[in-house]
């Protein structure tokens, strides 16, 4: 596999075009045909919690987005990626990624931070609700008024958890991430008596790391790897010359089309879709169930983790990696250190 630096800027250049005209968001019909087969009872996400989750009682410990919960989530996401568990390889491996944005991603591809947002935005919900849909097996671009997605029966469009039971289910959805620390961290699992004292030690030696040194801001480099994603969105759903005139002129029929319908579905569909979007998966909620008994939850009761320099470094490198593995289909930086732009 070559380097990304040897890889032309017209890789990048050539998915985009710079006379990009405005996109209106989609029409919210287009959003309900997506919704209509979610909303089914049978298939409903809430109505499946309600009936399968008994909340349990868990140990005074914050899972729901306290700091032990960031410090899981943020870890567990960069291990594949950076080595958590390896000091020494983690500095080195921060330092090439630092290395390879500078002198090879940032030189190459800075230009698409300039793109005005919300058109591209606009582009990139429409060919995300266009794959959606053809992953159902409907195809929106072709779509006839008799195509449109049969409502479900029910016509209930109440969300069905109370906020108690729907809090105690992310609480419970959280608590497989410490299963994962365990692997990440390469400590004890959960329940031996060495487990606190190991994660404590790890994390401390991890909270002792500096992230490299990296002089664009961070900002700039999530807004790069926002246009990646929504490039590589726009073109899986459209073609290789999505920004032709023939293309859009499909596109704006599309969406012409979807404006004119009158789905026989309330507004409030939408509003519990996108609650539906965000649950968590039923068996995360399970395997919390299953653990909330283990003795050392209360052991990590007690348990304050330290503040990690690294971890605003990781997440943003992790958000760029993953675009550029989407949008050009090549390692960025795992190359660089066999080759002079190191």
């Amino acid at each position: 596999m070559a380097c990304f630096c040897e890889v032309p800027a017209s890789v990048a250049a050539n998915r985009v075009s710079m006379g990009l005209t405005p996109i209106l968001p989609p029409p919210p019909s287009l959003k309900l045909a997506l919704a209509l087969p979610a909303l089914d009872p049978a298939k409903r996400a809430d109505i499946q919690i309600d009936a399968g989750f008994a909340p349990v009682r868990l140990p005074n410990i914050d899972l729901g987005g306290g700091p032990l919960a960031q410090v899981a989530l943020a870890l567990n996401m960069a291990t594949g990626t950076f080595k958590i568990d390896d000091l020494p390889m983690l500095e080195f491996q921060m330092d090439q990624a630092a290395r390879s944005v500078h002198k090879n991603i940032w030189p190459r591809l800075s230009f698409l931070t300039t793109f005005k947002m919300q058109p591209l935005i606009n582009f990139a919900i429409v060919a995300r609700l266009v794959l959606d849909l053809r992953a159902l097996g409907i195809d929106p671009m072709e779509m006839k008024a008799g195509d449109i997605p049969i409502a479900p029966a029910s016509s209930n469009y109440r969300f069905r958890l109370s906020p108690p039971k729907l809090q105690m289910a992310k609480l419970a959805a959280g608590l497989p991430n410490l299963l994962k620390l365990d692997q990440t961290l390469n400590i004890p699992p959960l329940g031996d008596p060495e487990h606190v004292t190991q994660l404590r030690n790890r994390l401390n030696a991890l909270s002792n790391l500096s992230p490299p040194t990296l002089h664009i801001p961070f900002p700039m480099i999530l807004k790069l790897a926002m246009v990646l994603e929504s490039l590589a969105k726009i073109h899986e759903a459209f073609g290789d010359d999505p920004f032709s005139p023939a293309t859009r002129g499909r596109i704006n029929a599309m969406l012409r089309f979807f404006a004119r319908l009158n789905i026989p579905i309330p507004m409030p569909a939408l509003a519990l879709k996108a609650k539906l979007e965000v649950l968590p998966p039923m068996e995360d909620i399970k395997l919390g169930e299953r653990m909330a008994g283990s003795s050392g939850l209360s052991t990590l009761s007690r348990f304050s983790p330290p503040k990690l320099a690294i971890s605003p470094f990781l997440n943003v490198m992790l958000a760029l990696h993953a675009a550029l593995n989407i949008a050009i289909d090549m390692e960025t930086w795992d190359q660089c250190a066999d080759c002079n732009c190191a």
